[in-house]
């Protein structure tokens, strides 16, 4: 799944796959599980890093 994260939508980009930012300012990423797989806790699987995307 991409999700984006800017100030403007991105033309390609789904409606909700779209997280508005205000330019300026500060913001983490935060991610959530609910009930993870045991490859989470034995760490055979990881999120990807952030990717820029232009």
């Amino acid at each position: 799944m991409t999700i984006y994260f800017g100030p403007f939508k991105p033309a390609d980009a789904k409606a909700g796959n779209w997280i508005q930012t205000m330019p300026n300012k500060g913001w983490f990423l935060l991610l959530r599980l609910y009930s993870p797989l045991e490859s989470f806790f034995t760490k055979e699987w990881r999120p990807s890093e952030v990717e820029l995307v232009r």
